[in-house]
Protein backbone atom coordinates (compact mmCIF):
# COMPACT_ATOMS: atom_id res chain seq x y z
CA UNK A 1 0.00 0.00 0.00
CA UNK A 2 1.40 3.42 -0.96
CA UNK A 3 1.53 5.85 1.93
CA UNK A 4 3.77 8.60 0.52
CA UNK A 5 2.06 11.47 -1.27
CA UNK A 6 3.84 12.25 -4.50
CA UNK A 7 3.98 15.62 -6.28
CA UNK A 8 1.05 16.15 -8.63
CA UNK A 9 2.24 15.39 -12.16
CA UNK A 10 -0.33 15.30 -15.01
CA UNK A 11 -0.69 11.88 -16.63
CA UNK A 12 1.90 11.32 -19.35
CA UNK A 13 3.89 14.48 -18.60
CA UNK A 14 6.71 13.06 -16.49
CA UNK A 15 10.07 13.17 -18.32
CA UNK A 16 10.28 9.36 -18.13
CA UNK A 17 6.94 9.13 -19.94
CA UNK A 18 7.97 11.71 -22.52
CA UNK A 19 11.60 10.46 -22.78
CA UNK A 20 12.78 14.08 -22.70
CA UNK A 21 15.25 13.71 -19.84
CA UNK A 22 19.05 13.58 -19.93
CA UNK A 23 21.09 11.30 -17.69
CA UNK A 24 24.82 11.86 -17.34
CA UNK A 25 27.05 8.87 -18.13
CA UNK A 26 30.76 8.23 -17.86
CA UNK A 27 30.92 8.06 -21.65
CA UNK A 28 29.29 11.47 -22.05
CA UNK A 29 31.67 12.87 -19.43
CA UNK A 30 34.65 11.55 -21.41
CA UNK A 31 33.22 12.94 -24.64
CA UNK A 32 32.63 16.28 -22.93
CA UNK A 33 36.26 16.61 -21.83
CA UNK A 34 37.50 15.79 -25.33
CA UNK A 35 35.22 18.20 -27.16
CA UNK A 36 35.75 20.90 -24.55
CA UNK A 37 39.46 20.74 -25.42
CA UNK A 38 38.70 21.16 -29.13
CA UNK A 39 36.66 24.27 -28.37
CA UNK A 40 39.27 25.69 -25.98
CA UNK A 41 41.86 25.31 -28.74
CA UNK A 42 39.47 27.00 -31.20
CA UNK A 43 39.80 23.97 -33.43
CA UNK A 44 37.69 24.00 -36.64
CA UNK A 45 36.19 20.69 -35.58
CA UNK A 46 36.38 16.94 -35.38
CA UNK A 47 34.55 13.62 -35.61
CA UNK A 48 32.52 11.96 -32.86
CA UNK A 49 31.40 8.60 -34.19
CA UNK A 50 30.07 5.22 -33.12
CA UNK A 51 27.62 2.47 -33.94
CA UNK A 52 23.88 3.26 -34.05
CA UNK A 53 21.76 3.77 -30.89
CA UNK A 54 24.65 4.43 -28.52
CA UNK A 55 23.05 7.69 -27.42
CA UNK A 56 25.00 10.14 -29.58
CA UNK A 57 22.04 12.45 -30.19
CA UNK A 58 21.22 12.55 -26.47
CA UNK A 59 24.90 13.26 -25.81
CA UNK A 60 24.67 16.30 -28.11
CA UNK A 61 21.74 17.60 -26.08
CA UNK A 62 23.64 17.01 -22.84
CA UNK A 63 26.80 18.73 -24.10
CA UNK A 64 24.77 21.64 -25.45
CA UNK A 65 23.45 22.24 -21.94
CA UNK A 66 26.81 21.69 -20.20
CA UNK A 67 29.25 23.64 -22.41
CA UNK A 68 27.89 27.08 -21.43
CA UNK A 69 29.07 26.41 -17.86
CA UNK A 70 32.64 26.47 -19.18
CA UNK A 71 32.37 28.96 -22.04
CA UNK A 72 29.65 31.39 -20.93
CA UNK A 73 25.88 31.27 -20.67
CA UNK A 74 25.42 32.89 -24.09
CA UNK A 75 27.68 30.50 -26.03
CA UNK A 76 25.95 30.02 -29.43
CA UNK A 77 25.46 26.26 -29.85
CA UNK A 78 23.40 24.77 -32.66
CA UNK A 79 22.25 21.17 -33.10
CA UNK A 80 21.82 20.73 -36.83
CA UNK A 81 20.09 17.63 -38.16
CA UNK A 82 21.07 16.31 -41.57
CA UNK A 83 18.23 15.68 -44.00
CA UNK A 84 18.76 11.96 -44.59
CA UNK A 85 16.06 11.85 -47.25
CA UNK A 86 17.54 14.58 -49.42
CA UNK A 87 19.24 12.87 -52.38
CA UNK A 88 19.68 16.01 -54.50
CA UNK A 89 21.66 18.36 -52.29
CA UNK A 90 22.62 21.78 -53.63
CA UNK A 91 23.91 24.99 -52.07
CA UNK A 92 20.48 26.59 -51.85
CA UNK A 93 18.97 23.59 -50.01
CA UNK A 94 21.85 23.28 -47.59
CA UNK A 95 21.82 26.95 -46.72
CA UNK A 96 18.12 26.60 -45.95
CA UNK A 97 18.91 23.57 -43.79
CA UNK A 98 21.53 25.56 -41.88
CA UNK A 99 19.26 28.57 -41.48
CA UNK A 100 16.59 26.30 -40.02
CA UNK A 101 19.19 24.62 -37.80
CA UNK A 102 20.32 27.91 -36.25
CA UNK A 103 16.74 29.04 -35.76
CA UNK A 104 16.66 31.87 -38.28
CA UNK A 105 13.19 33.31 -38.81
CA UNK A 106 13.58 33.61 -42.61
CA UNK A 107 15.15 30.41 -43.98
CA UNK A 108 13.50 30.24 -47.41
CA UNK A 109 13.17 33.78 -48.77
CA UNK A 110 15.50 35.12 -51.47
CA UNK A 111 18.18 33.78 -53.76
CA UNK A 112 21.11 31.60 -52.73
CA UNK A 113 23.54 34.49 -52.29
CA UNK A 114 21.06 36.28 -50.02
CA UNK A 115 20.63 33.17 -47.87
CA UNK A 116 24.39 32.82 -47.55
CA UNK A 117 24.77 36.46 -46.49
CA UNK A 118 21.81 36.15 -44.11
CA UNK A 119 23.35 33.12 -42.42
CA UNK A 120 26.80 34.69 -42.06
CA UNK A 121 25.34 37.92 -40.68
CA UNK A 122 23.19 35.99 -38.20
CA UNK A 123 26.15 33.94 -36.92
CA UNK A 124 28.38 37.00 -36.61
CA UNK A 125 25.76 38.83 -34.58
CA UNK A 126 25.24 35.83 -32.28
CA UNK A 127 29.00 35.39 -31.73
CA UNK A 128 29.59 39.08 -31.05
CA UNK A 129 26.61 39.71 -28.79
CA UNK A 130 27.44 36.59 -26.78
CA UNK A 131 30.89 37.99 -26.03
CA UNK A 132 32.45 34.58 -26.78
CA UNK A 133 33.33 35.16 -30.45
CA UNK A 134 32.64 31.48 -30.95
CA UNK A 135 30.04 29.43 -32.79
CA UNK A 136 29.53 25.71 -32.15
CA UNK A 137 27.83 23.44 -34.68
CA UNK A 138 26.87 19.89 -33.70
CA UNK A 139 25.95 18.23 -37.01
CA UNK A 140 23.95 15.08 -36.33
CA UNK A 141 24.00 12.08 -38.72
CA UNK A 142 26.99 13.74 -40.39
CA UNK A 143 27.90 10.56 -42.28
CA UNK A 144 25.33 11.69 -44.86
CA UNK A 145 27.15 14.94 -45.69
CA UNK A 146 28.51 15.26 -49.22
CA UNK A 147 31.52 17.22 -50.51
CA UNK A 148 29.43 20.25 -51.46
CA UNK A 149 28.17 20.61 -47.89
CA UNK A 150 31.71 20.53 -46.54
CA UNK A 151 32.68 23.23 -49.02
CA UNK A 152 29.79 25.40 -47.78
CA UNK A 153 30.90 24.86 -44.18
CA UNK A 154 34.46 25.82 -45.14
CA UNK A 155 33.19 29.02 -46.72
CA UNK A 156 31.24 29.87 -43.56
CA UNK A 157 34.31 29.08 -41.43
CA UNK A 158 36.54 31.34 -43.54
CA UNK A 159 34.12 34.27 -43.47
CA UNK A 160 33.69 34.04 -39.71
CA UNK A 161 37.41 33.64 -39.14
CA UNK A 162 38.07 36.82 -41.13
CA UNK A 163 36.07 38.66 -38.46
CA UNK A 164 37.84 36.96 -35.56
CA UNK A 165 35.09 34.44 -34.86
CA UNK A 166 35.87 30.76 -34.27
CA UNK A 167 33.54 28.16 -35.76
CA UNK A 168 33.89 24.64 -34.34
CA UNK A 169 32.01 21.96 -36.26
CA UNK A 170 31.47 18.68 -34.40
CA UNK A 171 30.51 15.98 -36.90
CA UNK A 172 28.48 13.37 -35.03
CA UNK A 173 27.53 10.17 -36.78
CA UNK A 174 28.18 6.54 -37.52
CA UNK A 175 31.48 4.85 -38.32
CA UNK A 176 31.08 5.71 -42.02
CA UNK A 177 32.55 9.09 -41.05
CA UNK A 178 35.97 7.45 -40.76
CA UNK A 179 35.63 5.90 -44.22
CA UNK A 180 34.54 9.26 -45.57
CA UNK A 181 37.68 10.87 -44.19
CA UNK A 182 39.80 8.20 -45.85
CA UNK A 183 38.00 8.81 -49.15
CA UNK A 184 38.67 12.56 -48.92
CA UNK A 185 42.36 11.92 -48.28
CA UNK A 186 42.55 9.54 -51.25
CA UNK A 187 40.89 12.18 -53.44
CA UNK A 188 43.41 14.77 -52.17
CA UNK A 189 40.70 16.78 -50.41
CA UNK A 190 43.07 17.61 -47.57
CA UNK A 191 41.45 21.00 -47.04
CA UNK A 192 38.23 19.29 -45.85
CA UNK A 193 40.07 16.85 -43.60
CA UNK A 194 42.29 19.59 -42.22
CA UNK A 195 39.31 21.75 -41.37
CA UNK A 196 36.85 19.31 -39.87
CA UNK A 197 38.33 15.83 -39.53
CA UNK A 198 41.70 16.06 -37.79
CA UNK A 199 40.35 15.27 -34.32
CA UNK A 200 38.27 12.20 -33.59
CA UNK A 201 36.40 10.67 -30.70
CA UNK A 202 34.98 7.14 -30.77
CA UNK A 203 31.72 7.02 -28.85
CA UNK A 204 31.00 3.87 -26.85
CA UNK A 205 28.03 2.36 -25.09
CA UNK A 206 27.94 0.85 -21.62
CA UNK A 207 30.76 -1.66 -21.15
CA UNK A 208 31.40 -1.99 -17.42
CA UNK A 209 29.47 -2.33 -14.20
CA UNK A 210 30.51 1.10 -13.00
CA UNK A 211 29.06 2.58 -16.22
CA UNK A 212 25.74 0.98 -15.29
CA UNK A 213 25.97 2.23 -11.69
CA UNK A 214 26.66 5.80 -12.82
CA UNK A 215 23.57 5.77 -15.07
CA UNK A 216 21.33 4.29 -12.38
CA UNK A 217 22.58 6.84 -9.87
CA UNK A 218 21.28 9.48 -12.27
CA UNK A 219 17.76 8.11 -11.85
CA UNK A 220 18.22 7.71 -8.08
CA UNK A 221 19.83 11.02 -7.18
CA UNK A 222 20.80 13.35 -10.02
CA UNK A 223 17.35 13.57 -11.65
CA UNK A 224 14.49 15.68 -10.35
CA UNK A 225 10.91 16.34 -11.38
CA UNK A 226 9.11 18.61 -10.83
CA UNK A 227 12.15 20.89 -10.75
CA UNK A 228 12.84 22.02 -7.21
CA UNK A 229 10.69 19.29 -5.67
CA UNK A 230 13.50 17.04 -4.47
CA UNK A 231 11.82 14.06 -6.12
CA UNK A 232 14.21 11.97 -8.21
CA UNK A 233 12.78 9.69 -10.89
CA UNK A 234 13.33 6.58 -8.75
CA UNK A 235 11.65 8.23 -5.78
CA UNK A 236 8.66 9.30 -7.88
CA UNK A 237 7.98 5.81 -9.24
CA UNK A 238 8.85 3.89 -6.04
CA UNK A 239 7.98 6.40 -3.27
CA UNK A 240 7.45 3.99 -0.36
CA UNK A 241 10.36 1.71 -1.23
CA UNK A 242 12.59 4.74 -1.73
CA UNK A 243 11.99 5.69 1.90
CA UNK A 244 13.30 2.22 2.82
CA UNK A 245 16.56 2.87 0.89
CA UNK A 246 15.40 1.28 -2.38
CA UNK A 247 17.79 2.44 -5.13
CA UNK A 248 18.13 1.29 -8.73
CA UNK A 249 21.91 1.32 -8.47
CA UNK A 250 21.70 -1.55 -5.97
CA UNK A 251 20.75 -3.74 -8.95
CA UNK A 252 23.89 -2.92 -10.93
CA UNK A 253 25.38 -6.41 -10.77
CA UNK A 254 22.05 -8.10 -11.50
CA UNK A 255 21.60 -5.98 -14.63
CA UNK A 256 25.16 -6.59 -15.81
CA UNK A 257 24.76 -10.34 -15.28
CA UNK A 258 21.41 -10.48 -17.10
CA UNK A 259 22.77 -8.68 -20.16
CA UNK A 260 25.70 -11.14 -20.24
CA UNK A 261 23.43 -14.15 -19.74
CA UNK A 262 21.06 -13.09 -22.52
CA UNK A 263 24.01 -12.54 -24.86
CA UNK A 264 25.37 -16.02 -24.15
CA UNK A 265 21.94 -17.65 -24.53
CA UNK A 266 21.56 -16.04 -27.97
CA UNK A 267 25.03 -16.89 -29.23
CA UNK A 268 26.44 -13.36 -29.00
CA UNK A 269 30.13 -13.57 -28.16
CA UNK A 270 31.45 -10.25 -29.44
CA UNK A 271 32.50 -7.26 -27.35
CA UNK A 272 30.07 -6.51 -24.52
CA UNK A 273 28.46 -3.15 -25.17
CA UNK A 274 24.99 -1.88 -24.30
CA UNK A 275 23.71 0.96 -26.50
CA UNK A 276 22.18 3.66 -24.29
CA UNK A 277 18.88 3.44 -26.15
CA UNK A 278 18.28 -0.11 -24.93
CA UNK A 279 19.58 0.58 -21.45
CA UNK A 280 17.25 3.56 -20.94
CA UNK A 281 14.33 1.63 -22.44
CA UNK A 282 14.96 -1.12 -19.89
CA UNK A 283 15.07 1.30 -16.96
CA UNK A 284 11.99 3.17 -18.18
CA UNK A 285 10.11 -0.13 -18.48
CA UNK A 286 10.98 -0.98 -14.86
CA UNK A 287 9.90 2.43 -13.59
CA UNK A 288 6.61 2.47 -15.48
CA UNK A 289 5.60 -1.19 -15.30
CA UNK A 290 6.73 -2.11 -11.79
CA UNK A 291 6.55 1.25 -10.03
CA UNK A 292 3.59 2.95 -8.38
CA UNK A 293 1.80 3.59 -11.70
CA UNK A 294 2.14 -0.04 -12.78
CA UNK A 295 2.19 -3.26 -10.79
CA UNK A 296 3.48 -1.37 -7.73
CA UNK A 297 5.96 -3.98 -6.51
CA UNK A 298 7.91 -3.24 -3.33
CA UNK A 299 11.23 -4.55 -4.59
CA UNK A 300 12.67 -5.70 -7.88
CA UNK A 301 14.01 -9.14 -8.76
CA UNK A 302 16.19 -10.40 -11.59
CA UNK A 303 13.01 -11.63 -13.27
CA UNK A 304 11.72 -8.06 -13.47
CA UNK A 305 14.96 -6.81 -15.01
CA UNK A 306 15.10 -9.73 -17.43
CA UNK A 307 11.60 -8.90 -18.65
CA UNK A 308 12.54 -5.24 -19.08
CA UNK A 309 15.74 -5.97 -21.00
CA UNK A 310 14.01 -8.45 -23.29
CA UNK A 311 11.21 -5.96 -23.99
CA UNK A 312 13.77 -3.26 -24.90
CA UNK A 313 14.73 -5.01 -28.14
CA UNK A 314 18.40 -5.20 -27.18
CA UNK A 315 18.91 -8.84 -28.13
CA UNK A 316 17.17 -8.49 -31.49
CA UNK A 317 19.35 -5.48 -32.28
CA UNK A 318 22.56 -7.26 -31.28
CA UNK A 319 21.70 -10.29 -33.40
CA UNK A 320 21.04 -7.97 -36.35
CA UNK A 321 24.30 -6.08 -35.81
CA UNK A 322 26.16 -9.39 -35.50
CA UNK A 323 24.82 -10.49 -38.88
CA UNK A 324 25.93 -7.22 -40.49
CA UNK A 325 29.44 -7.34 -39.05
Amino acid sequence: MNTIERPLVPLGSHPVERTTYLIGTKEVARMYEEIKQWIENRSPGGLAYGRPRLGKSRAIRYLSQALPYDFGDNLPIYHILCDLGNKTMNENKYLEELLIGVGHAIPYSGKTIMKRERLIKFLKEKAETSGTHRIIFFIDDAQSLVELQYEILMDIYNKLEADGISLTVILVGQEELIYQRTAFLSAKKAQIVGRFMVHEYKFSGIKKMDDIETCLDGYDVESEYPIGSGWSYTRYYFPDSFEDNFRLKNYTKDIYDIFNELRTENGLHGEFEIPMQYFTLSVEYVLKKFGMDGRSVDYLTKVHWQEAIQKSGYIENEIYMDVLS
